[in-house]
């Protein structure tokens, strides 16, 4: 795994989110988009989780596919 950031969905959905409000010329459009921001907003934290083979906390979709500490340990838990 390389060390750069993988975005998450919520992270990509935010900023796709963002980039329509900015580039709208509509004005009901770019209402309606940030309503939809201020949803996500609202949206409570994603629960982490624990690698069960080394103990790693994060959020499960890097937990999912992270490498583990151990030795030839690459965690695919759900």
């Amino acid at each position: 795994m390389s060390e750069e950031r993988t975005l998450t969905a919520r992270e990509r959905l935010r900023i796709h989110l963002r980039e329509a409000r900015r580039t709208t010329d509509s004005p009901i459009v770019e209402a309606q988009l940030t309503a939809a921001l201020d949803a996500w907003n609202d949206l409570p934290p994603t629960p982490l989780r624990e690698c069960p083979v080394c103990g790693k906390v994060g959020l499960p979709e890097r937990i999912r596919n992270h490498e583990c500490d151990q030795p030839n340990q690459l965690c695919m838990s759900e």
